[in-house]
């Protein structure tokens, strides 16, 4: 098995974690499919939410990813739009969440 990316999350978000990722999941099928179509306008929108809501659940790689999505619909760059979502869809694939208590 690949190497497990163990992610810190406070544990008052132990709810609403397995929902967030499984909307993430969506949004990279969601990717694949407006790269398909070459629908930038689409990838850029989701790209920008993946930047946006990663960090604010403790997932800063996933905002990274999310960042360089952003900028590879942009340019129109279908291989880095591709490769990017593989990339996070690994992550996401080798993700291991640790609730950690409150620090209030």
């Amino acid at each position: 098995m690949p190497d497990r990316v163990i992610v810190e999350v406070d544990q008052d978000l132990s709810d609403l974690i397995p929902g967030f990722l499984a909307h993430k999941r969506d949004d990279i099928a969601a990717i694949f499919e407006a790269v398909a179509r070459r629908d930038y306008a689409e990838i850029s929108r989701i790209a920008h939410r993946i930047k946006g809501e990663g960090a604010s659940y403790g997932f800063d790689s996933m905002t990274e990813m999310g960042r360089g999505l952003e900028h590879a619909a942009a340019t129109r760059d279908d291989g880095a739009v591709t490769t990017l979502a593989r990339q996070l869809l690994n992550y996401m694939d080798r993700l291991e969440i640790v609730f950690q208590p409150s620090k209030e």
